[in-house]
């Protein structure tokens, strides 16, 4: 990954190929100190795990898709769970065949490039686990 352009507020930074971009961007996160950030982004990848929230069960439904895609959107933000950075994003991905698939994100491995936009914010975004959803929700 490559910090391609920075100011106070936002970042550009650049996933080369089979670079994985949840794991990269905790490691970011966490080496330059940022712990309130939004996060959208597009590029292409060869590899995504997606998952869809069961509710009732509390729990993800985890698919593993290992095919090119396009990613046409990717839109989500890092907080702090407890003392640790909590990425969670979300993503729209194209298939060959021009159908497009999409869910919460658990991996994401690039193909070519995956371009992401980082606009942070003054303070920090708290998560905690909520017992009724089962999810680590954002709080004051």
């Amino acid at each position: 990954m490559e910090l391609v352009l920075s100011d106070d507020e936002k970042m550009v930074v650049r996933f080369d190929p089979d670079e994985e971009v949840f794991s990269g961007l905790t490691q970011f996160a966490k080496t330059i100190g940022i712990d309130s950030v939004f996060v959208s982004g597009l590029g292409s990848a060869k590899e995504v795990e997606l998952g869809f929230y069961d509710a009732e069960k509390k729990e993800y439904q985890r698919t593993v898709f290992r095919e090119p895609v396009e990613i046409l959107s990717i839109e989500g933000n890092i907080g702090l769970l407890d003392t640790e950075v909590a990425v969670h994003i979300h993503g729209t991905f194209g298939l060959p065949n021009f159908q497009v698939i999409g869910g919460h994100i658990h991996r994401l491995v690039v193909s070519s490039t995956a371009e992401l936009m980082l606009d942070t914010m003054g303070g920090e975004l708290h998560r905690s686990y909520d017992e009724e959803t089962g999810l680590n929700l954002l709080r004051q």
